[in-house]
């Protein structure tokens, strides 16, 4: 069957995948990829805001993988075949799995040799007990330099309590490259014991100082999720930043003195204390500079230790070793504070979540995390946005971000991270050849952030668009609609009679919250609202399937009738639409009625005007009614003209009327008066 054949992926959010992969051994192959009709809902009765989420027939399949989005809140679909078997999805969270569940690991991979594929995907199913993210991230390992993309994610079937199959899913999980935009601090414990600093002091004092135990070595460690070339965007863009408070505070006290007219002190500097020792190379555990903040850029001091701006702070990578892919540890020391300072990093560029402390991460803005130097440790300090320090730290770490290495250290590590980079822009080569063999001028791009499932979308618009009319493609939005809504943009892009008439920008213009997929396809088409709400998953397919295939469709669309899922109902409103699309027709039909004082006539057809000029629908079932107004009216004027015409015949047959008789004469008063 192909419920356990075919892969199923969620993001997490509301975005989906389903596909049959190379790779894994399946208990039987699958024969041809079935025609599905998926359903989402919020409860697993399917009876709250059930909804039709996807049609995927094998137009739809050609694609290789399907990709569509459910409304948020949704997190129970059943996908039903044509042979009738179902398969419920019920997406949730790790802890809501079997102990059974097994891990899928799927990989994007360059072809071999350069070949004309423009990816190649392979899924693996690693065992169901163990440490699957190792096991994933040593599989990755190996894939080699081919390697462009990987993401893995748990599931279980078993058998739900009407007897039907049910797959429950974790969110999948991006494997390779590691979440770069993670650094995560854990401070070191204080070492203040005398057999773990072996340094040398200057002065007797000092050494005396050194001997009791009266210098911690302040310390953070911090992790990586990936290598330090696969983190290199935001290593580079992080500074360490440490703020001698014992200063701030000393330069404010001294201050204040000069300004009450009181003594100040001239604190000892590194010239004095090299003059004092009579040795010039001589460089005290402290910050050189004389200003209060330091913030040096993190990648500069990796790449040359022996950088001017480490001044009061040592960067190296962790001697500790993770395993193949397991990320990796810098441990920064800070050998320039003292107790009351604060430690730690400053990134200007970092969004929630880039920067974070362990165990406990005290919040605040995203840009910086510190710690303050205390007695007995290292204790987290959350800054607050209107916080002076904050505004001085981003100002310096800007500056020091300007100032990249460009040594033999910083040219080879660029190296290395180009490539990685390199497999990712090979990859959307080979996809742009295929759209460049469709006819799309539109490229794809390796640089930004991709989310987990860009590799399969990218793969996916590439066979969309290679079926599809190159013009029809791009008045759709290209591969930014295919983002914004893949269920729609494939639709559309299969052309049908409403698809003529869809525009750049209407997909994904506006949020468009929880909206079926038949109300987001009559929007995109410029009919929105054209399909009526509430309808059950049944109604949505007869509707889409009437909007996406059927001619009568523009009928409507150009009458304002909306559609019905009621096939012989809509076979009416279309004969009626057709004899409404002219508005001139339906005024003359209003005047007409209103001349012969039929006043509910009248009013029908005005306020269908009146809706129609508002860009309002007009139900189904009333157009019918409409058409037979304005027919009835055409009828009625045709024959008042025939009687009128037929009046006017008549009277043109008739013979002239006879001339009236000459009146008589009247006599005069001379002729009554003498006669004659």
């Amino acid at each position: 069957m192909w419920q356990e054949q075919l892969d199923y992926f969620w993001d997490g959010r509301r975005r989906l995948a389903i596909g049959a992969f190379d790779g894994v051994e399946r208990a039987a192959p699958l024969a041809s990829r079935p025609a599905l009709t998926v359903v989402s809902a919020r409860d697993p009765a399917f009876e709250t805001d059930a909804t039709l989420a996807e049609v995927i027939d094998a137009a739809r399949w050609r694609a290789g993988v399907v990709i569509f989005d459910i409304p948020p809140e949704h997190r129970f679909l059943r996908l039903s075949g044509a042979d009738g078997a179902t398969l419920t999805l019920v997406l949730g969270a790790e802890r809501d799995l079997p102990p059974g569940a097994d891990y899928r690991l799927l990989m994007t991979l360059l072809p071999e040799g350069n070949g004309g594929e423009g990816a190649v995907f392979r899924v693996m199913a690693l065992p169901a007990r163990g440490d699957v993210e190792r096991l994933a991230r040593e599989q990755t390992a190996s894939a080699g330099p081919r390697l462009v993309w990987a993401f893995g994610q748990r599931r279980a079937f078993e058998q739900g309590a009407d007897g039907g199959l049910v797959a429950r899913l974790t969110p999948a999980r991006r494997v390779f490259p590691a979440y770069q935009s993670r650094l995560l601090l854990e401070a070191r414990p204080l070492e203040t014991e005398a057999a773990a600093d072996t340094r040398e002091a200057p002065f007797a004092i000092m050494q005396h100082w050194v001997a009791e135990n009266g210098a911690p070595r302040v310390g953070l460690r911090l992790r990586i999720p990936d290598s330090l070339e696969e983190s290199a965007t935001l290593v580079g863009r992080a500074c360490v930043a440490m703020a001698l408070n014992q200063r701030r505070r000393l330069r404010g006290w001294m201050q204040e003195q000069k300004q009450a007219g009181e003594p100040i002190i001239d604190p000892l500097g590194f010239e004095d204390i090299r003059q004092a020792t009579g040795e010039p190379t001589e460089h005290p555990d402290a910050v050189e500079s004389r200003d209060a903040v330091v913030v040096a850029n993190l990648l500069n001091l990796l790449l040359d230790p022996e950088s001017p701006e480490a001044d009061g702070v040592a960067v190296r990578r962790g001697v500790e070793r993770n395993g193949a892919g397991l990320g990796e540890t810098i441990e920064i020391d800070f050998y320039g504070a003292s107790l009351g300072d604060d430690v730690g990093l400053v990134a200007p560029v970092a969004r929630p979540g880039d920067l974070g402390v362990a165990p406990v991460d005290p919040g605040g803005p995203p840009f910086v995390r510190l710690f303050r130097v205390e007695a007995d440790g290292l204790a987290p300090r959350r800054l607050s946005d209107d916080d002076l320090l904050l505004d001085e730290l981003m100002r310096r770490a800007e500056s020091a971000g300007a100032r990249m290495s460009t040594g033999a250290a910083a040219r080879a590590f660029a190296e290395r991270a180009a490539g990685l980079k390199g497999r990712r822009e090979k990859l959307a080569a080979g996809l742009n050849e295929a759209l460049a063999r469709a006819g799309l001028p539109a490229r794809f791009s390796s640089a930004g952030l991709w989310d987990v499932f860009e590799p399969l979308q990218q793969a996916s618009f590439a066979a969309l668009a290679g079926a599809a009319a190159p013009a029809l493609v791009e008045a759709v939005g290209g591969y930014g609609a295919y983002g914004a809504d893949p269920a729609v943009t494939a639709l559309l892009v299969r052309g049908g009679p409403l698809a003529q008439q869809v525009r750049d920008g209407r997909i994904g213009a506006e949020a468009r919250g929880s909206l079926p997929l038949v109300a987001r396809y009559a929007a995109a088409c410029g009919a929105e609202g054209m399909a009526p709400p509430g309808l059950d998953p049944a109604a949505e397919l007869g509707v889409l399937t009437a909007l996406s295939q059927e001619e009568e469709a523009l009928a409507l669309l150009a009458a304002r009738i909306g559609v019905t899922a009621d096939p012989p109902t809509r076979q009416r409103a279309a004969r009626a639409a057709r004899a409404l699309i002219d508005m001139g027709i339906v005024e003359r039909a209003l005047v007409h009625f209103e001349k012969g004082r039929d006043a509910q006539s009248a009013s029908a057809l005005a306020d269908y005007l009146a809706a129609r000029r508002a860009g309002r629908w007009v139900s189904a079932t009333s157009a019918p009614m409409l058409a037979a107004l304005v027919a009835r009216a055409g009828v009625e004027r045709e024959e008042q003209e025939t009687r009128v015409a037929a009046g006017m015949t008549a009277a043109a047959a008739a013979p002239p009327p006879a001339p009236p008789a000459t009146p008589e004469k009247p006599k005069g008063f001379f002729r009554r008066l003498f006669g004659g």
